[in-house]
């Protein structure tokens, strides 16, 4: 089992990056973000607030309300189908996750695997998640549906792709996505 950073802040190379975690709706700069998918940009910066089905966060550099990272989660579930009979499980889904382009790929230690600043605040996410989950509403799995750009960050922290016997959602705007789980 991988143990999840909960700090507030990274250390970037000996450079302190302190980090704050909010509601979408207190990021007063989410105009000037940009992950560098041209639909989630969209998504985030016109949709997410209003959207009901999530909640949704960002993640600010304390030293200029930048918003190094937006990120929504879902009550969900998942699906499987055996001898005729379908059951639903529990899983809390991470509905989107992206990182403002100028902090991608930043190192905070020297093990390239665990030492990006967005494993940093996934980390954080996770053990969120994890004390959501202990505390108001059980679940034990983390379902999401990857871009295929980012199927590998995932992979390394941990996510496995959905086995046969799950099910995936049809919703039309997951197309080209890879639907994955994590077993807290």
């Amino acid at each position: 089992m991988r143990l999840f950073h909960t700090k507030d802040k990274a250390d970037i190379y000996g450079e302190e990056i302190p980090l704050k975690y909010v509601s979408l709706e207190e990021c007063e700069q989410l105009d000037l973000f940009n992950c560098g998918n041209e639909t989630i940009d969209e998504i985030i910066k016109h949709e997410l607030i209003s959207d009901t089905m999530t909640k949704s966060f960002a993640v600010l550099n304390v030293n200029d309300n930048d918003a190094v990272a937006v990120y929504s989660l879902s009550c969900s579930g998942f699906v499987i189908r055996s001898y005729q009979k379908i059951f639903i499980y529990p899983a809390v889904e991470i509905k989107y996750f992206a990182v403002n382009e100028k902090y991608q790929d930043i190192q905070y230690c020297d093990d390239k695997e665990q030492g990006c600043l967005s494993n940093a605040i996934f980390d954080r996410i996770i053990a969120d998640i994890y004390s959501f989950t202990e505390n108001y509403c059980g679940a034990d799995k983390i379902i999401l549906y990857a871009v295929p750009s980012a199927y590998d960050f995932y992979k390394r922290i941990g996510f496995e792709d959905f086995m046969d016997f799950m099910q995936q959602s049809q919703d039309r705007f997951l197309d080209g996505c890879i639907p994955m789980f994590f077993n807290m």
